[in-house]
């Protein structure tokens, strides 16, 4: 029984270095049109600490869901994912450009958030 763990090790080995190699070629096909999610927040107040955690959380939801195919148990994939979602978070951020926002990514739940006027 042993002799065929050690002769599956190989096959199981090669279908994982397969498996990478694939997803590599399909990120790289992807990099010229990156996937994207809309994330809509007009419906929230971005002068109020409930408002602004909302979107934070709404932003990482789809960045989670724009970084899913990274999303795995493979040894290297989880961090990648993890870059690819904190990436994606600060890229929204950035592009929301609201000061409240910006200081509750910094800050987290901690941030002061400066009421709009």
């Amino acid at each position: 029984m042993s002799k065929r763990l050690i002769k599956l090790l190989p096959l199981a080995a090669a279908l994982t270095a397969t498996g990478l190699a694939l997803s590599g070629q399909a990120s790289a096909t992807t990099r010229d049109t990156p996937p994207s999610v809309i994330v809509k927040y007009g419906d929230l107040d971005l002068g109020t600490k409930k408002g602004v955690a909302a979107l934070h959380s709404r932003l990482d939801r789809a960045a989670r869901q724009v970084c899913s195919p990274l999303d795995s148990r493979v040894l290297g994939l989880r961090e990648k994912f993890d870059e690819c979602v904190s990436g994606a978070v600060a890229d929204a951020v950035r592009t929301v450009a609201n000061p409240n926002l910006s200081l509750y990514h910094r800050y987290g739940k901690h941030a002061d958030i400066v009421a709009s006027n």
